[in-house]
């Protein structure tokens, strides 16, 4: 009797519901992450085993509400002799909640490749709008991503980030890039908007690529950075980073960028396969 109901309750079907009006629920996985606290004038030691790469993520508590981006820094010291300033920049998280529902950032994340032997690590809170950054660690190695050229756009713009040049191709509000790639691959878009000296504050545009007729649209919302300059476009300010990820099927493919949804007068790309 039992194998008979499990039989009927497998093959059965709820039918002819009334009044049948939808509500669609978004179902949130909640699980817990444990952060370790860094705090000003308490550092974070650790020793660390390789040769490996350990990521670390971070956060900080969001206390106000109407700031829409902030700013932290974390000196990373390696084995008591070389330093460095990491510079993170994130906004306020939708979906994650600290301790007793306090609002906090989304993550951030920087790599450290560990040496072979055993390695001591020191991480100290440089700046933050308060006094604590939440770290989590884990040993993931980073995708390795090359550098693609365009194959038609109107100028290039070099960047300085993290001590070194990256070029980005502009993309005119009236205008287009062009790029031609080969498939089956991976293409990260990397994009920002390009400030003039009158814009401020949030600002909105709409990334259109077009590859054969079918076309995707990826929308942002973006603010200055406060940490990557132009070297040789001083007119222009860029924003904070925005990437999009496309499929390419397998064989040659055109495809071109267009920009749309924005008073800015241009944005940059710069384009990467997966290795």
């Amino acid at each position: 009797m039992i194998y008979f109901i499990t039989i009927v309750c497998i093959f059965s079907q709820i039918t002819d519901i009334s009044p049948n009006a939808q509500y669609d629920i978004e179902i949130v996985t909640k699980t817990k992450d444990n952060y370790t606290i860094l705090a000003k004038n308490k550092p974070v030691t650790m020793t660390v085993e390789g040769p490996t790469y350990l990521r670390v993520y971070t956060r900080i508590p969001w206390y106000d509400k109407s700031v829409t981006h902030e700013i932290y820094k974390v000196i990373l010291q390696e084995n008591e002799i070389d330093e460095k300033i990491i510079t993170l920049e994130s906004e306020k998280s939708d979906v994650s909640k600290g301790e007793n529902g306090l609002p906090v950032s989304k993550w951030r994340s920087f790599y450290i490749e560990v040496p072979q032997g055993l390695n001591t690590y020191k991480l100290v809170h440089w700046s933050s709008p308060r006094d604590t950054i939440l770290l989590k660690f884990a040993y993931e190695s980073p995708k390795q991503w090359k550098d693609i050229t365009a194959t038609e756009y109107l100028s290039v713009i070099e960047a300085i980030e993290e001590e070194r040049f990256t070029k980005y191709y502009e993309l005119p509000r009236d205008g287009s890039v062009t790029l031609r790639i080969k498939g089956p691959t991976r293409l990260k878009v990397i994009s920002r908007l390009n400030y003039d000296a009158q814009t401020t504050g949030e600002q909105s545009y709409m990334l259109i690529v077009e590859d054969s007729g079918t076309i995707e649209k990826f929308p942002f919302t973006c603010h200055k950075s406060e940490i990557i300059t132009y070297e040789n476009r001083k007119d222009i300010i860029p924003s904070d980073a925005k990437s999009s990820y496309i499929s390419i099927e397998e064989g040659w493919h055109t495809l071109r960028f267009r920009l749309s949804g924005t008073i800015a007068q241009s944005i940059s790309l710069r384009f990467q396969v997966e290795e």
